[in-house]
């Protein structure tokens, strides 16, 4: 658990420190995928009253003429009310809560089944429990069901069952996860079944099935799940077994995010906002952890968006502002760190001629990215800290990074990296091995290199500096495809080094820019060697 906010910082401050985004103008930014237009109420407020409400909704972006200026996205709209709690008398009675030795047995059983990752398992699990409903509603109809023999499926029993759909590699496990919580519901409502009372731990295991399950929809399924909860959580009277907690936002967060449904990065940001705002107004439980922040900037960095680096490293520095505040979970890991150079080295502006720092005209982006993996480097050589430990990827992306932004000096950058990751592997840094992803990235970037300098040449004549520099960028392609092919065949034919056909087609194409055709030739033997 996160250490309480009270003793660090004033809850108001704090989740200012965490959502607000740094400015105004990013903070539209953030959210320009729900409105264009002032007439937006994604966020709605309720100052004076005494209960938190909550609004996850969407709103058309209109121009003046009423025509969409951007596609509709599938975030319906809802409302999502914590009302004050009053607390009442329980509707268990004591004979209800009471498990016996046959029950306790039973869940035992199911339990044990459930950490199987498989195909197989949840359907016998399902069909065992289905068999002791049968057998329990036969009891109940010949007033036996105090029998200590007999078993009584409870909400444990159940949520086994759900857990168990949640781990199973089916393509309709979330659909079967759902249909046991429905269930719940109805044999709770409907029979007065007390006993099978769904909780947040029941939603929660259904809600990790959709996030898991990769069917179309899934993540919208996992957002309705969270309502529904809420609207649960209200209408028995409140009750902390009932009360959504991080886990189930968290959860529903990362379904959204990792969802690559459109916008998705948008959703999950005002999923995380809501979130935030929650916690403010009294839920001090609702803290999103690394893996949350992880996922969104993820997405940030998958939806090629304009300016989408600017966002995902806003949420790199809210979570860089937690963990000093002694916020542990909240603390950037490796993977976050990757991500937001990702979404560096994925940014459609890292390629334009406007967004430089000058100088010799290296992309920002593309400097920004290799500006994170220094701080990687510094905080973990002073903290020793495995968890921001760079490792073959944050390498591999700062070189892609230089290769994306087009410019004639990013040959030159990528080797310089190139030389970094191979330096910690040789100092034993097993980590940072570079691979066949890492040797393709430089390859590229000395490619792009190419073609930055016959770019630029276009509008003047060609000098003897320029061609010499694409020259020696194309025969820096074929020596690294050498060192890399050289490199798998010393390794025992290892998959992670082995030369894909982008790999050879890049080179290939380089060495006819500067029509190396002897390059070209042994180029064509080494693919024929593999």
């Amino acid at each position: 658990m996160f250490p309480s906010p009270r003793g660090i910082l004033p809850r108001r401050n704090l989740i200012l420190c965490m959502l607000v985004s740094l400015s105004c103008s990013s903070l539209h930014t953030a959210v320009s995928a729900f409105s264009s237009c002032s007439s937006n109420k994604c966020l709605q407020r309720s100052s004076c009253s005494p209960r938190s409400i909550a609004t996850i909704c969407s709103t058309k972006s209109s121009d003046d003429d009423g025509s969409d200026s951007t596609p509709p996205t599938t975030f319906t709209a809802s409302q999502i009310t914590i009302d004050p709690i009053i607390p009442a008398a329980s509707k268990q009675t004591d004979s209800a809560t009471k498990v016996n030795s046959a029950t306790l047995q039973f869940n035992n059983r199911l339990n044990r089944m459930t950490k199987s990752f498989d195909a197989k398992t949840a359907p016998k699990v399902e069909a065992l429990l289905l068999e002791a409903v049968k057998n329990y509603t036969r009891s109940e109809e010949g007033g036996q069901t105090r029998n200590k023999h007999i078993i009584t499926p409870n909400t444990v029993s159940y949520t086994n069952a759900i857990t168990a759909w949640a781990r199973c590699t089916r393509k309709d496990s979330a659909k079967r996860a759902q249909a046991l919580l429905d269930q719940m519901h109805s044999l709770y409502k409907e029979k007065g079944w007390v006993h099978v009372k769904p909780n947040k731990i029941s939603y929660n295991s259904v809600i990790t099935a959709w996030a898991r399950s990769r069917e179309r929809g899934s993540a919208l399924q996992a957002e309705q799940l969270l309502r529904n909860m809420y609207d649960f959580y209200n209408k028995e009277g409140g009750g902390e077994e009932l009360k959504p907690d991080s886990r189930s936002w968290n959860a529903v967060i990362n379904a959204v995010a990792r969802s690559r449904d459109k916008n998705c990065a948008h959703r999950a940001k005002f999923l995380l906002d809501e979130m935030g705002r929650l916690y403010d107004e009294g839920a001090g439980d609702l803290l999103p952890d690394a893996l949350t922040f992880g996922a969104i900037i993820n997405a940030y960095a998958n939806s090629f968006e304009e300016g989408s680096s600017d966002k995902a490293s806003q949420l790199l520095l809210h979570m860089e502002s937690l963990a000093g505040l002694g916020f542990e979970k909240a603390k950037p890991t490796t993977f976050v760190y990757n991500a937001c150079m990702n979404a560096f080295a994925k940014d459609p502006l890292i390629s334009s001629k406007n967004v430089t720092d000058g100088g010799d005209g290296t992309s920002s982006r593309a400097a920004q990215a290799e500006q994170l993996l220094i701080s990687m480097e510094k905080r973990y050589e002073e903290e020793k800290d495995h968890r921001v430990m760079p490792d073959c990827i944050s390498y591999s992306t700062v070189i892609n990074a230089y290769a994306n932004s087009k410019t004639p000096q990013s040959g030159v950058h990528a080797d310089a990296i190139l030389r970094r990751m191979t330096n910690r592997y040789l100092l034993g840094d097993t980590k940072c091995r570079p691979n066949a992803f890492a040797f393709t990235a430089a390859i590229k970037a000395h490619s792009a290199a190419i073609n930055a300098i016959a770019e630029d040449e276009l509008t003047s004549q060609t000098t003897v500096q320029s061609k010499q520099q694409m020259e020696a960028s194309a025969g820096r392609c074929e020596d690294l495809l050498q060192q890399l092919c050289l490199l798998y065949q010393n390794h025992g034919s290892d998959r992670s080094l082995k030369p894909t056909s982008v790999t050879f087609e890049i080179t290939t194409k380089a060495l006819a820019q500067v029509e190396d055709g002897e390059g070209l030739e042994r180029v064509k033997l080494l693919q024929a060697g593999m």
